[in-house]
């Protein structure tokens, strides 16, 4: 067998619009009235918010914007997390479920609405998302999911036919979903942020926070000061002690890829509840359709990290399942995954005016819109309640053992 891989080592989303270049920090004396670090959609989502509610803000990110995890999203908008709402339900209660529930609903919607207010075209569209499997084992839970997913409102069904190219056993329906372009989305956003009078700077690595009045975010270039800080970068660079114990780190691969002539590609979005783990969606590339077929999720183990060998078995996969022609890109992400199954949203209780947003499980662009609202709401003066059960204040109680357990 060749050493090559194919498919170019780069993100479909990466390839496919230009690289941004705001300057790194190099002095700064301003007060903000918040401080941003993370360039994903959490972070721009807030900045955006942020000027919306005139906070003067500054974004920092240590590399470019929306280059890693949001750069190497499926581009999912769902409120359908896998299968979630039975366990939220019986485990967290049916108010949690709810709050869960809108967040997401909430998060679609306001991408549909940026998009149309500013005119930006990031290739926004409704699709419906499927849970599917191939056999019948976890059916019933599959049923299960759907009844709890209906008493929060949610658009749930349960069916047996799909439009992939090979037969399920069942599979939970989530009508009116979304999918998009991240980038296309976010680096407009972006730069309105900058037009508007915001701040970013990129290729600033921060390394610490001083909690004061203000508080003073350490760079590797120099310090920012601001009444509030948020912790927008996927893990935590500050206090990142106190979330071990609590989320688990996943590593997912995915593929773009071009079908024959004349081939199909689903209209729908699809995640399976089988082994090994797949999710697949369509896009563009150049003006074509294409496939995104990912998958191969693990929990990250330096010692035997491969992603060569993950691509190689996706793309074994997706040439047995669909006619595939060429193999045109391959990515990976890595997304905090905490045990209980719910992302923590809020400031720090011993530290009321630093913030954190993390641990969305892989379904982080939806539930990034709400959250990056709620936390500048709170900036604001103006909280959430909705976002109470998802606060820091989880991360008192340690959780025993038996519930560390790695799950999707």
């Amino acid at each position: 067998m060749s050493d090559k891989i194919e498919g170019k080592d780069e993100s479909l989303w990466v390839a496919s619009t230009p690289r941004t270049d705001y300057p790194a920090l190099e002095d700064d004396a301003t007060v903000y009235d918040l401080a941003i670090v993370g360039g994903g959609i959490t972070g721009i989502a807030a900045a955006h918010h942020a000027q919306q509610r005139g906070l003067k803000t500054v974004l920092l990110d240590k590399a470019r914007l929306a280059e890693w995890t949001t750069g190497g999203t499926t581009a999912k908008l769902a409120s359908q997390h896998y299968l979630i709402y039975d366990h939220l339900i019986r485990h967290q209660g049916k108010a949690t479920a709810q709050a869960f529930a809108d967040a997401n609903q909430r998060g679609i919607d306001r991408v549909e609405s940026i998009s149309a207010e500013l005119g930006v075209d990031c290739e926004f569209s409704r699709r419906d998302a499927y849970v599917y499997s191939r056999s019948r084992d976890r059916l019933d839970e599959m049923r299960a999911e759907v009844e709890s997913a209906v008493s929060l409102g949610l658009p749930a069904s349960f069916e047996t036919e799909t439009d992939l190219p090979f037969d399920i056993a069942g599979a939970v329906k989530f009508s009116g979903q979304a999918q998009f372009h991240p980038r296309k989305f976010l680096l407009p956003l972006a730069q309105h942020v900058v037009d508007h009078g915001g701040v970013i700077y990129e290729r600033t690595r921060a390394t610490s926070i001083t909690p004061g009045e203000p508080n003073v975010v350490t760079t590797e270039a120099g310090d920012i000061r601001a009444r509030h800080v948020l912790q927008a970068s996927g893990e935590p660079f500050w206090r990142r002690d106190v979330f071990d114990g609590f989320m688990w780190l996943k590593m997912s691969y995915a593929l773009a890829v071009q079908l024959t002539e004349g081939s199909s590609y689903p209209e729908s979005m699809y995640v399976t509840t089988d082994d090994p783990m797949r999710t697949m969606r369509s896009a563009t590339s150049e003006g074509k359709p294409v496939l995104i077929f990912g998958g191969e999720s693990h929990e990250y183990d330096d010692a035997t990290f491969d992603a060569d060998t993950r691509h190689r078995a996706l793309i074994e996969d997706v040439r047995q399942k669909f006619d595939v022609d060429k193999v045109l890109y391959r990515w990976l992400a890595g997304d905090y995954m905490p045990y209980d199954r719910m992302p923590y949203i809020g400031a720090f209780p011993e530290h009321p005016s630093i913030h954190v947003i993390t641990g969305f499980r892989a379904w982080g662009l939806a539930w990034a819109m709400s959250a990056a609202e709620a936390v500048v709401n709170d900036v604001a003066g103006a909280p959430d309640d909705w976002v109470r059960p998802f606060s820091l204040d989880r991360l008192s109680t340690p959780l025993p053992e038996s519930r560390k357990v790695p799950g999707f």
